[in-house]
């Protein structure tokens, strides 16, 4: 009797040891990680961006979003809209990168490739902001800043 509960907890630690391989490798499949170039070159171009907009160098920051962006707002429309609402936060004073995620299909998007990023930050006169920034691959192979997101 005690060798066939023996085999029986082998085998449970056997399942649950592939259970959790199969994790471990289909998570990042299904939440559609991008791969580790795709991350570093979408990263570089987000950090960035993050620069010019906590440097409130809004018109630069404008200069590197994707055309798509720049169709549906102009260059002082964007100034206008993210100083205003930069000036309810003050200056970053901590940004952790919380989240990335990667598709090239989504509802109501132009076709194409797209990098989420999500950041946890603190500012000086709010504590806790979820910074969500969408990062387009371009035309010209350069990721690009399709929409920035403070929540």
């Amino acid at each position: 009797m005690m060798k066939i509960q023996a085999i029986s907890q082998h085998v449970q630690i056997h399942l649950f040891l592939l259970f959790t391989f199969f994790l471990l490798i289909a998570i990042p499949i299904l939440n559609k990680m991008p791969t580790q170039q795709v991350a570093e070159q979408s990263g570089f171009a987000a950090a960035q961006f993050l620069f010019l907009v906590d440097t409130e160098e809004y018109a630069r920051s404008w200069e590197v979003t994707s055309e798509n962006l720049k169709q549906i707002l102009t260059q002082n429309a964007w100034n206008e809209q993210i100083a205003e609402l930069r000036s309810f936060l003050g200056p970053i004073i901590e940004r952790i990168h919380h989240d990335i995620s990667y598709t090239n299909s989504a509802p109501d998007v132009p076709p194409g490739e797209y990098v989420i990023m999500t950041f946890i930050s603190k500012f000086e006169l709010k504590d806790s902001v979820t910074e969500t920034i969408t990062l387009m691959l371009g035309d010209n192979n350069q990721w690009q800043v399709a929409g920035y997101y403070l929540r």
